[in-house]
This record gives C-alpha cells, sequence and structure tokens, in this order.
C-alpha cells in the first residue's frame, strides 16, 4: 500500500524516469551535475530544479544559446508536476477508500466488540504494525487493547502486560493532552526527546515513531488511538498521521450508531414487554366480563352448539393480542423462526408466547392448539 510520493513508490516510476531527463539537462544546462532525482520526494527534486533554473534565466547567468533549451525544460518540470499532483490526488482518494472500507468492517459488531476490534484493523488494513485504542475520561488516559501483527506477538515490542493495568495521566503526558483539548492528530517522530510524551509508555513500548488521533463522540473525544511501524524501514509521515485520523473519524461514527442501536433495541425490549403486560391484564379484565355475561344470559340446559361457541370465546379471552397473533401464525404451520421473522420479534420470544398458549388453551400440542383457531375462524365465518 502506498503511504507518500517517495521515489520508491510503484506507481511514479515512469514519472521518475521522465524526470531524470529533464532534471540531467537542468544540471548540465546550470553546469551543475548535483541537481538529480535526490530529493525526499519527487515533488520536491523537481520544485528545487525548477526554482534553480528560473533563477539562472532572470537573473542572466545562462548563455543565449542555452535560453532556449532552459525554456524547454522548465516547460517540461512543470508538466511533470501537474502530472505528480494528480497522482497524489488519485493515491489520496484511493487511501480515503481504503480507510473507510477497512471501518466499515467494524459495522455490525456490538460497541464493546468495535473497540476490542479497531486496533487489528488499523493493522491489517493500514500499513502499521502495531496499535493500541485507549479510553479517555477526566484527566486519565487508560489504554485498552493493544494489537500487534503476528510476527512482533511475544518480542520485547509487545507491552500488553503493561498496558493491561495501567492508568496514566495525562498531566504526565502533555502530547496526548494536547490531542484531548485540541482534537487534533499528531505525528511524534522522536518519541524519546519530545518532550511531551509520556516517557513510561515510550520506554515501554520502544517505539521510535509514532502517530496518534483522537477519538471523539457527542462532541468530546472518549479515546486515542496509536500507530506505529517498529523495525519497519519506512518512516512515519505526515499521511500516516492523516490516515489514522480519518479512521478515527470513522470509528467514532460506527462506534455511536452501534450504541444508539443498542439503546434502541433495550427500549424496544422494555416497551414490548409493558405492553404485553398491560394487554395481559386488559385480557384478564375482559374475561371476567365475559364470563359474567354468559353466566347471566345462558340457559341451564345450554346445547352442545352453544358450548363450542364459549370454547372460541375462551380462545378470545384468555389470549393476549400478542398470543393471537401467535396462534394465528402457527395454524399455518409455521416454525418459530418464521414467526419471528414476520412479528420481528426474537426466536426466545416466540417460543415463551406458544408455551404460553399452550398451557392457557389446555391444548397438548402446536396441532391441537391450531385446530381450536381453525375451528373459530370456521364458527367466525
Amino acid at each position: 500500500m502506498s503511504r507518500t510520493t517517495s521515489l520508491t513508490d510503484p506507481y511514479l516510476a515512469d514519472l521518475v524516469q521522465q524526470a531524470t531527463g529533464s532534471l540531467d539537462t537542468a544540471g548540465k544546462l546550470l553546469a551543475d551535475h548535483s541537481i538529480a532525482v535526490c530529493a525526499p520526494t519527487l515533488t520536491m527534486s523537481l520544485d528545487a530544479a525548477r526554482n534553480r533554473l528560473a533563477d539562472a534565466l532572470t537573473d542572466g547567468r545562462l548563455t543565449v544559446a542555452d535560453i532556449g533549451d532552459a525554456c524547454r525544460v522548465l516547460v517540461d518540470i512543470e508538466r511533470l508536476q501537474e502530472q505528480v499532483a494528480k497522482a497524489e490526488a488519485i493515491r489520496r482518494i484511493a487511501e480515503l477508500g481504503e480507510v473507510h472500507d477497512a471501518a466499515a468492517r467494524l459495522r455490525g459488531l456490538p460497541p464493546r466488540q468495535i473497540i476490542e476490534a479497531a486496533p487489528e484493523v488499523v493493522c491489517t488494513q493500514m500499513p502499521f504494525a502495531r496499535s493500541m485504542i485507549s479510553a479517555v475520561s477526566g484527566s486519565l488516559w487508560q489504554p485498552r487493547h493493544l494489537y500487534l501483527q503476528p510476527g512482533l506477538n511475544g518480542s520485547p515490542l509487545d507491552f500488553s502486560d503493561y498496558i493491561d493495568n495501567a492508568v496514566l495521566s495525562l498531566a504526565e503526558a502533555p502530547l496526548e493532552t494536547e490531542l484531548v483539548r485540541r482534537r487534533v492528530p499528531a505525528l511524534v517522530a522522536d518519541p524519546f526527546d519530545d518532550d511531551r510524551t509520556h516517557k513510561e509508555i515510550v520506554s515501554r513500548s520502544r517505539t521510535s515513531a509514532y502517530v496518534a488521533a483522537p477519538i471523539m463522540s457527542a462532541g468530546k473525544v472518549i479515546g486515542l488511538l496509536h500507530a506505529d511501524r517498529p523495525g519497519s524501514v519506512d518512516i512515519l509521515d505526515p499521511h500516516d498521521r492523516d490516515r489514522l485520523d480519518t479512521f478515527a473519524t470513522i470509528l467514532a461514527i460506527v462506534y455511536e450508531q452501534a450504541v444508539l442501536k443498542h439503546r434502541i433495541q433495550l427500549q424496544r425490549a422494555r416497551v414490548e414487554e409493558s405492553f404485553d403486560a398491560t394487554q395481559l391484564m386488559l385480557d384478564r379484565i375482559s374475561k371476567a366480563d365475559a364470563l359474567l355475561s354468559r353466566e347471566a344470559a345462558a340457559p341451564a340446559d345450554s346445547s352442545s352448539d352453544e358450548a363450542g361457541e364459549n370454547r372460541v370465546l375462551e380462545i378470545n379471552s384468555v389470549l393476549t393480542v400478542r398470543e393471537r397473533e401467535i396462534l394465528s401464525h402457527l395454524a399455518t404451520g409455521a416454525t418459530n423462526n418464521q414467526i419471528a421473522q414476520a412479528l420481528v420479534i426474537s426466536e426466545g420470544t416466540v417460543k415463551s408466547h406458544v408455551k404460553a398458549v399452550l398451557k392457557k388453551l389446555h391444548a397438548p400440542t402446536r396441532a391441537a392448539a391450531a385446530a381450536l383457531f381453525s375451528s373459530q375462524a370456521r364458527r367466525a365465518r
């Protein structure tokens, strides 16, 4: 995965080859053989050559014969710079897509699992070898989960035993405090000599450089993400910092959605439970009224047909609205799972309702209960 417009990036190979010719010509015109693709990035190499060549033209340090060649080289350099800028923009868009896809892997997980899985996603879907997620509460910074690529597990770079019980003070970590207060990511190029870092965790982790980003929810920082590439020759750069920050932003959105979904599910369960309890009470009152009405109106020698009708009435009076819904699905031969999907409730809730229906109707089997329902349906017609 590309990380920067360095000279080793594969997608810049053709541009580097073209730039080499232009920079060689510029070096000959300036009588300076040090001009070449030698800066940290291709963009910087082209900028340096363009500025020096333009200065030479302005100052009149080129011969009349070389002025035309110098102008052509400047045009070539400008064209290459445009192509590099375009390639960089395409790369950044691709990176954002990769980060979005990485964070999307966390969707659908419960809130706790999202927090536990985030460091692993950082290391398996982005160019990092180690990642840590921490909780922030007040003035405390508490590491929660550390993930290392398999080759680092059990190595001196694995400081899991330290973070398992670590509760750190933000007062001893000005850099992390700045992340919390300013809500901006950071690239720490030299943690040991940086006065803002927490020296104990820097020492324990043996990090030579790291990037960090805040995790925000409901307008405040609730956690931090740290990542690095210990032992790698690839130096962390601003692109790594921005990539982690983008992931942290999407992570916060996914986490908030999971928390909201969890709360809605709990609220829905409580409302359903309250509704069923209320409906049961109303049905009991209705049943009592029906029984009193039958006793007052029915003659002593009631016929068998009337007994059947009373049986139908009993089904309506002893079952709750939800239980009657369950019974109607039972009559179609539906399974518990199919009923659960149709009524958008859990299969366990369906089982409880089925058990209650059988008990209230004194039906030994689901088929017997279904038969009673079918009898009621025929009489209703």
